[in-house]
């Protein structure tokens, strides 16, 4: 999460000069959730191939971004991150746009990766992984 916040090692992801070693080369990396929030986006991507693609896409758009984590849940082999004050500016405009809290579900196995998830809404995430409040 705290990559995400590092201009320099989003290029670098970007590019393909990071090694995604902490995801699965198989990886699921599903924005679909966000029809409303970044349209341009809402999809499911697949492999390394595809974390690059969906950064690009996002990176094509946006710069700078920045967040607060509220909270980061255990839910077996699901770590729920809650996320809140997320900002970003455009790339070619400069106006800086906010987005509501929402929150990321990263499914691990044996060490890796090998789901994420993007929820609109931090509810939608709890119940997804059976920690409604």
């Amino acid at each position: 999460m705290e990559a995400y916040q590092q201009p320099e090692m989003m290029a670098a992801l970007v590019d393909g000069e990071l090694d995604l070693e902490l995801a699965d080369p198989q990886i699921e990396w599903d924005a679909s959730r966000l029809t409303e929030m970044l349209p341009d986006l809402a999809e499911i991507y697949r492999g390394h191939e595809g974390v690059r693609t969906y950064w690009r896409r996002w990176f094509g758009a946006w710069k700078d971004l920045q967040f607060e984590i509220e909270d980061v849940l255990d839910a077996g082999e699901d770590v729920v991150v809650l996320i809140r004050n997320q900002r970003q500016w455009g790339r070619h405009t400069g106006i800086c746009t906010e987005l509501p809290p929402y929150a990321q579900v990263f499914t691990m196995r044996d060490g890796k990766i090998v789901r994420w998830r993007t929820f609109p809404d931090q509810m939608s995430a709890l119940k997804a992984v059976g920690l409604e409040q």
